[in-house]
């Protein structure tokens, strides 16, 4: 990078309170060069921008700045829910945070996932703001739309961070490749640790065998006691050693699966077996009749008519049009100035913006438990396998997972409910989802037998789910 650093970071090392390490000895220097930072959910993204504002100690190394830095973060200060301010909604918060940042002129701009309740016409605005920005940029974002504008990124991993230059496709055509070839080697040890296992296993009952045939032989030849009790002791303390050590033995197999796992990026399986809906024409999901809607004083929308059961419809709209407004008082959370809706609730799998209404204190693991009453703790951790979903982040509350893990573990929810819901109703699904859960997340819904309700600023999410139809507000 240039050699007129503006900010540099010199070995650090960035843990969580609970001690688990996101990111180990990095090193780097920051010009006026603009630089995505990419990486899947979870990885320390967010994180590691703070503690390059000096926002958030981190547990060793040091970062020296020599001009002004200003980080934009992810989050809205005091972020409300949509349409709860009318005289801004968090888009247009949004948009002023960012004007604001402009305006200050900072030597070093550090944006975390700055696209968050942009619409379209925010998007091409900001697009086109740093464009001409002429100091130095740090930006985190999934947004694939804005990440296609740069030639310079920094990939964050659990196997290490790298520095990259190229064009946005021909990164990610590289992290597939990545991705396919990390699988491989997992599966090669996840091979040799069932081999070893099985191995020692029989080994075990072979010498369980003779250790039982042996005492039989020695009892009927009557020595004495204290003989065969030396004897006894002599082999239990053998046996013992080479247990200690084929335990290590498997100790140390295990911990290079668990080191072949976190190098792993994670993904929704496209294998999951999706639900099969009751045939013939479905009644309508859900009903609005002459459905009208305010915020303060400005009307959203007037004397509008709805029906869903299997459609597939896009709610699409500037920032403060009234989408997500549509959307509760379709379910039913929000009464209209006039109108009237019918809602049959247990046939609607509902997310709401970033799975707030997922914020829950039991883990992913034990909602599938309760969902699969009857499987057995195995059967609910080859669930999670099967969608790749982290076995560390399904034992956490919900509520501490990041947004765009909470609407992984909310659609893995969803997906093995009992039964299935017919429409899938989904507020900005792709707002902070990776490359790889949205990935998934498209051909996920594209395969979906039921109906969908989705709320999304993303035209290209849209035409790859199948959208048949679009509100526009």
């Amino acid at each position: 990078m240039s050699t007129a650093s503006l900010l540099e970071a010199h070995a650090v090392t960035i843990e969580t309170p609970g001690g688990r390490t996101l990111v180990r000895e990095l090193s780097l220097r920051l010009g006026r060069e603009h630089v995505a930072v990419i990486g899947r959910n979870g990885v320390g993204k967010s994180t590691m921008l703070e503690v390059l504002a000096e926002r958030r100690a981190a547990t060793q190394g040091r970062i020296v700045c020599r001009g002004r830095r200003l980080l934009v973060p992810q989050y809205l200060p005091g972020e409300v829910a949509a349409d709860d301010d009318p005289a801004a909604s968090p888009g247009e918060r949004r948009r002023q945070l960012l004007e604001a940042a402009f305006d200050a002129h900072p030597d070093l701009l550090l944006l975390d996932e700055p696209t968050s309740d942009l619409d379209g016409t925010g998007i091409t605005w900001l697009v086109q703001r740093l464009a001409l920005w002429r100091g130095g940029l740090l930006v985190v974002s999934h947004d694939r739309r804005l990440l296609r504008t740069f030639r310079r990124f920094f990939v964050v991993a659990e196997s290490g961070c790298r520095y990259v230059e190229g064009t946005f496709d021909d990164l990610l055509a590289d992290l597939a490749r990545e991705r396919e070839e990390s699988d491989r080697r997992y599966l090669g040890e996840i091979n040799r640790l069932v081999a070893k296992e099985e191995h020692n296993a029989a080994v075990r009952r072979r010498r369980q065998r003779k250790k039982n045939v042996g005492r039989i032989r020695e009892l009927k030849r009557c020595p004495a006691r204290i003989k065969l009790n030396d004897k006894r002791s002599y082999k239990q303390e053998s046996q013992g050693k080479r247990a200690v050590l084929q335990k290590d033995r498997i100790a140390a197999a295990r911990d290079a699966v668990k080191a072949s796992r976190r190098a792993l990026p994670v993904a929704l399986s496209l294998e999951i077996a999706l639900p099969r809906l009751p045939d013939g024409p479905a009644a309508p999901v859900i009903s609005c009749e002459a459905v009208t809607a305010v915020a303060g004083e400005r009307r959203l929308f007037s004397a509008l008519s709805l029906d869903l059961s299997r459609d597939r419809i896009a709610v699409c709209g500037p920032n403060g049009s009234g989408k997500t407004t549509l959307l509760e008082i379709a379910l039913g959370l929000r009464r209209p100035v006039s109108g009237r809706t019918r809602c049959d609730t247990s046939r609607v799998g509902y997310i709401a913006q970033d799975a707030a209404n997922w914020r829950m204190d039991e883990s992913l693991t034990e909602l599938m438990a309760t969902q699969l009453a009857t499987a057995s703790p195995e059967t609910v951790a080859q669930i999670l396998r099967v969608h790749r979903f982290p076995l560390a982040l399904a034992d956490r509350p919900l509520a501490t997972l990041s947004p765009g893990e909470r609407v992984r573990a909310a659609l893995i929810c969803l997906t093995r409910r009992e039964p299935p819901p017919e429409l899938l109703v989904l507020d900005e699904p792709t707002q902070h989802l990776d490359f790889v859960g949205l990935a998934a997340l498209e051909a996920i819904l594209a395969a979906w037998p039921g109906g969908l309700l989705v709320v999304s600023h993303d035209a290209e999410f849209l035409d790859a789910i199948g959208v048949s139809r679009r509100l526009d507000l």
